[in-house]
């Protein structure tokens, strides 16, 4: 790099972030607001010239498009439109609520359309921007849905997780026309008619219009998990989805190609509890074998209960200490999975289909190793956080909380502390480990949080000035655009909107 040429401001710590509040308007109806999601493409979007010259077209079309609301309603905000901002309500035409997740989705045409996909409760809804009404409801879940997942080169594929402990995978380009039929299940002769809590199709329908459900990624005891899954994230070019759950589990799931039967899958590739110590909040993939994940505050007691023999009682266990209870903030995870190449090897261009990994894969795997790892400002809150970024851009981290933005490029985050051995050495193998990361990340809050926020000098902040947030706070965040647009939303229904200076 030449000495006259600047580093963007994401990578300069010292450089204030050139974002200025161009856009502030309320919902009159003073109505939370708990759902924001920008336009996720742009002209620099990895596409595979599937669209050709209607790629640009519908991106000058769509950009700065935002979708904002709450559990009761949705707006979709046209923020760049010329001739001036335009708000349209979106109408599902159904009674379902609460709507619990939102997130946007694209047919690969042709016509080349966005679409919106909307959860409310256990029900999947697609929108057509375009036409301005839903034109598919998918059903399946047993329990509300928490999230809302969309692949970042096939964007007709959406994943949704759901309280039931599981996630299933959504074709939106295709229809359900044809009839479904459920796996055959030995020793029967025909489909079976086990239903949803197995992870297979009820015996009504599921799906009305657009979208199909192709896959299925069951819980249990096998290896699904064994909560609420709370998120997912699609992998950019292999075929895997990484999940978490309240189960504390962090999961790398095989994703089959669908051959006109459903798609049960309960044996993923990687399983581990020994990422976070509380319900998983999010997971992005940062690189091929890299994860991003974050998790709740907590309470944790002193030490770990130990297995006992039958006739060992806990009044003889004298030399354990007695239990003191802890608070711990939510945290931000970064690690890579080594266990990548064991499955797709770098000198081979085509998979099987079906991967399985050992026992330990999908049950208790220590393929990982952690590369940085940072403390959640704001304890016992857990604030909203949310991660932008591509193969062109940094991958930003956004937290919201009161009348704050907190911006911190993931490449900043800090790396691991070295752990010491926990006093007490007679720990199982996993508690072992347990007990030495607790240490570890005891180090790492006391050194990069003051008065419950991150030290002066990590990250950047967005404040926003009292007189455009009387009595409210920030409750969600999303950046798009390139990096260059941010949108807030507010506990009164307030939406920011800041745009880079040029």
């Amino acid at each position: 790099m030449e000495d006259n040429e600047k580093l963007p401001w994401y990578r300069d710590s010292e450089m204030e972030p050139p974002f200025r509040l161009t856009t502030c308007f309320k919902n009159l109806r003073g109505l939370e607001y708990n759902f924001v999601s920008l336009f996720p493409w742009s002209l620099a979007s990895v596409h595979d010239g599937h669209f050709g010259d209607d790629w640009a077209r519908f991106i000058v079309t769509y950009a700065g498009s935002v979708v904002v609301g709450s559990t009761e309603e949705l707006y979709l905000v046209r923020a760049l439109r010329p001739g001036g901002r335009q708000k349209q309500q979106i109408r599902l035409d159904t009674e379902l609520s609460p709507i619990t997740a939102v997130g946007w989705a694209l047919s690969r045409g042709p016509p080349l359309e966005p679409l919106l996909v909307i959860a409310t409760s256990s029900v999947l809804c697609v929108y057509s921007v375009g036409n301005g009404k839903a034109v598919g409801f998918m059903r399946g879940h047993g329990g509300p849905i928490s999230s809302i997942a969309v692949h970042p080169r096939s964007p007709s594929y959406v994943c949704t997780t759901s309280s039931d402990q599981s996630a299933r995978i959504y074709d939106l380009d295709r229809h359900a026309d044809a009839p479904q039929v459920n796996p055959f299940w030995l020793p029967g002769t025909g489909p079976s008619k086990a239903g949803a809590p197995h992870g297979l199709r009820s015996s009504e329908r599921e799906e009305w219009g657009r979208g199909l459900c192709v896959t299925i990624l069951v819980g249990g005891r096998s290896g699904g998990h064994f909560a609420a899954v709370t998120c997912a994230a699609f992998h950019p070019t292999f075929p895997l989805i990484a999940t978490g759950g309240m189960d504390r589990v962090v999961k790398i799931w095989r994703v089959r190609d669908y051959e006109g039967e459903l798609l049960r899958e309960d044996k993923p590739l990687y399983s581990s509890t020994l990422v976070h110590r509380s319900s998983v909040a999010s997971v992005v993939w940062l690189s091929q074998d890299t994860l991003l994940t974050h998790c709740t505050s907590t309470a944790y007691t002193s030490h770990i209960d130990l297995p006992r023999e039958e006739h060992h009682t806990r009044d003889e266990d004298d030399d354990l200490p007695e239990k003191e209870w802890y608070g711990s903030p939510g945290r931000i995870v970064i690690l890579r999975w080594l266990g990548l190449n064991r499955f797709f090897p770098p000198d081979e261009t085509s998979y099987r289909s079906i991967q399985r990994g050992c026992l330990s894969d999908f049950q208790e795997s220590s393929s990982f190793t952690m590369i940085a790892s940072i403390p959640l400002p704001y304890y016992p809150h857990t604030p909203h956080l949310r991660v932008f970024g591509d193969v062109y851009h940094d991958h930003i981290i956004l937290i919201a909380h009161q009348k704050t933005l907190r911006l911190l490029n993931t490449l900043h985050v800090p790396g691991v502390e070295t752990t010491d051995f926990p006093a007490y050495q007679g720990l199982f193998p996993i508690d072992f480990m347990a007990e030495s990361r607790l240490i570890a990340e005891g180090k790492v809050d006391a050194k990069w949080l003051e008065d419950n926020d991150w030290v002066r000098g990590l990250g950047w902040c967005i404040h926003l000035a009292p007189r455009f947030a009387v009595d409210e706070h920030v409750k969600a965040v999303d950046m798009g655009l390139d990096g260059e647009m941010i949108v807030a939303v507010g506990s009164k229904g307030t939406t920011w909107i800041w745009m880079k200076d040029l």
